[in-house]
């Protein structure tokens, strides 16, 4: 016997009542989170990912570790540690570059772009043939 999905797809409609061209000023749209902020990195001799939690005095209090993102943040998050919507956000997706970076080998830092040179050269064979 089958068993069904706890979720169930509903038929969408469209009603679209307005479009947004996307937009982000660093500068003037960054905000410090008042519960802190993180630092995060890779530990490749344990295979996996290290969120640091910082308090706004520079003072790492916390070590949230794991192999992916979701389960990093979904912790991040029912433990109350950040309070801002962008935070969140920019959490997840560093979080997820991490997990990339741990699962393909590629080095991490935060705040920079992931490097996959190898996806050019195949983009680029493609491009001539």
């Amino acid at each position: 016997m089958e068993s069904k999905p706890p979720y169930h797809w509903a038929k969408q409609q469209e009603h679209i009542t307005e479009t947004l061209s996307a937009t982000h000023d660093p500068y003037k749209e960054w905000h410090p989170d008042p519960q802190g902020y993180f630092l995060i990195r890779i530990n490749r001799t344990k295979k996996r990912i290290e969120a640091g939690f910082v308090t706004p005095k520079h003072v790492i209090t916390k070590i949230i570790y794991g192999t992916n993102a979701i389960a990093l943040y979904h912790t991040i998050i029912r433990k109350k540690l950040l309070s801002r919507l962008e935070h969140a956000a920019y959490l997840g997706k560093e979080l997820y570059k991490a997990e990339l970076a741990l699962q393909y080998g590629k080095d991490y830092r935060q705040e920079v772009p992931l490097r996959f040179p190898e996806l050019k050269e195949k983009v680029k064979l493609r491009e001539k043939s």
